[in-house]
């Protein structure tokens, strides 16, 4: 485990999120056609709802520390606190819940989450890691956009995982 964090590590160094919107806010844009931090009046009129009837009424099947986490960011109208600082602080849960939202995500947004995803595949390669079909569909239909945040070492990372663990051709990725 230790050599494939840190093989991991090396190619993707750990960074900030910083301001780019992660898998729980997409996945709450993604049925709101709005983030956390866009919520108004306005919109809560419209739907008859209280901020935090918002996360309760659409009953988001979230984890109880997500549910407090999007409840706040509703009321406060402000992003959630997950508790993400580097893709090292995503969890397994974490991605199996929100992973199908990544194609919500901005390109380094996409980049910091996909390390994540990478790992626990590698990690625990037979544990249920439905939520990678997202990531690598993500790359498929949307590489022209998001090549350019990759090094080369990256994309020969993910060209060689796909290969391997996906057992798929990616030789497109340069």
């Amino acid at each position: 485990m230790g050599l494939k964090l840190k093989f991991i590590q090396d190619i993707f160094p750990l960074k900030e999120l910083g301001n780019h919107r992660s898998l729980l806010e997409c996945d709450f844009y993604d049925t709101h056609y709005r983030y956390f931090d866009e919520i108004d009046d306005e919109y809560l009129s419209a739907i008859n709802l209280s901020a935090e009837d918002l996360i309760l009424a659409y009953n988001m099947d979230y984890p109880d520390f997500y549910k407090k986490a999007s409840i706040t960011a509703c009321i406060s109208r402000s992003r959630p606190s997950e508790n993400i600082t580097t893709w090292e602080n995503v969890s397994y849960e974490y991605l199996y819940y929100f992973g199908d939202s990544c194609s919500y995500l901005d390109s380094e947004g996409f980049k910091f989450f996909l390390s994540s995803a990478i790992y626990f595949v590698l990690l625990e390669p037979e544990k249920n890691n439905t939520f990678i079909d997202h990531f690598i569909y993500r790359l498929e239909f949307r590489w022209d956009i998001d090549s350019h945040i990759f090094n080369r070492d990256q994309k020969r990372l993910i060209r060689l995982f796909i290969s391997e663990y996906i057992k798929r051709d990616f030789s497109w990725i340069v």
